[in-house]
């Protein structure tokens, strides 16, 4: 899906989490409904909203870095290659944010 020059450059800028990122948009786990851009994760789905996802690891940890979670460049890596779910519905109707 990806070349080999692609994939090298990702996880060199990204290192682990770039190589989950690519993980992640290889198995088609990135969605964008009309609100948000939803990560669907191994054990939750997580909403990336420009430089804002709200996993754990991008709560607790990146911000302190600027680093980016997995699911930040998944979605970057998937509107750069066209390789996004869409939903024809809104986020926030199909999953009520608490």
């Amino acid at each position: 899906m990806f070349s080999d020059a692609f994939l090298q450059h990702i996880e060199l800028e990204y290192g682990n989490r770039g190589k989950k990122g690519l993980d992640i948009v290889n198995v088609r786990r990135v969605k964008q409904y009309k609100d948000y851009f939803v990560v669907v994760g191994e054990s939750d789905e997580y909403i990336v909203e420009d430089e804002f996802c709200t996993c754990k690891d991008f709560l607790f940890s990146s911000p302190k870095n600027d680093a980016k979670c997995s699911h930040m460049i998944a979605v970057k890596v998937a509107k750069q290659k066209d390789i996004i779910d869409a939903v024809d519905a809104w986020y926030q109707d199909v999953r009520p944010l608490p």
